[in-house]
């Protein structure tokens, strides 16, 4: 399937089975210019969710899909807005049809949350040439249809669940990647990395209050500062000393 948004194009592969989208679209050349490349499938053997953690989705249930793409001049230092506009649009496209814009939002640093329960996990990957990234991968699992989760996953919870209604997966598929295309032509423009970065911000789960966190030293509790560039989140204690951390330096606490 072939479609165009705005000037971007796109394209959607659809698999029955792989082992991983990431590892799938990862062999396919790169598309022309700015267009996109989708893998999409109903199940896969090997997914992966964040560091060694496996990505638990029934067959045909939910949405699976790698995008893949060559960003137009993103430096090597300022990749972390790759992912940014991955999650803002997830974030976005999910607040309309679930008619929502309260309840979902963004856990740093590319999780979707609705209320305290993860709907969205996104991997993302980069090569770089010459400064710049040239090949950009986000491979992402939402939860869409699925009602029961036998893993260990803490905190699990589907499109479906929420409205107590099924979805039409290639619906929501096409919306999603229609606002990736919009989120990555603000990229496209200097002045639109701050547009992508500041509803980014305004999207973040906890962004406002003190809440409980747990790094290398034990629990405490803080408030969002700020998200740097690079992607590190900045955490201001209770005492008013900021503590400055890399993904996986920190965890959230969630009851």
């Amino acid at each position: 399937m072939e479609k165009d948004q705005d000037f971007f194009s796109y394209f959607i592969d659809d698999v029955d089975v792989t082992d991983s989208t990431n590892n799938y679209i990862r062999h396919i050349p790169l598309p022309p210019g700015d267009d996109f490349y989708i893998v999409n499938t109903n199940y896969q053997t090997n997914g992966r969710g964040q560091g060694t953690n496996k990505w638990e989705s029934e067959k045909g249930q939910n949405l699976l899909f790698s995008v893949k793409c060559s960003p137009y001049k993103v430096k090597a230092s300022e990749n972390f807005i790759l992912m940014q506009a991955i999650s803002l649009a997830i974030c976005k496209t999910l607040r309309k049809i679930l008619r929502n814009k309260k309840d979902v939002n963004i856990k740093w640093p590319n999780d979707i949350y609705y209320k305290d329960k993860k709907i969205c996990g996104t991997l993302t990957e980069c090569t770089l040439r010459f400064g710049y990234v040239h090949e950009f991968i986000a491979g992402i699992g939402l939860n869409v249809n699925q009602l029961m989760f036998v893993s260990d996953a803490p905190n699990p919870v589907s499109m479906a669940a929420i409205k107590h209604c099924k979805f039409d997966r290639n619906n929501v598929l096409e919306r999603i990647i229609e606002e990736i295309c919009r989120c990555f032509r603000f990229l496209c423009f200097d002045e639109g990395f701050m547009t992508i970065i500041n509803e980014y911000n305004q999207c973040l789960y906890r962004r406002e209050g003190f809440h409980k966190y747990i790094d290398a030293n034990g629990g405490f509790e803080a408030k969002l500062s700020d998200i740097r560039p690079n992607g590190h989140i900045i955490l201001e204690r209770t005492d008013g000393t900021l503590s400055e951390y890399e993904f996986k330096e920190v965890k959230f606490v969630i009851d």
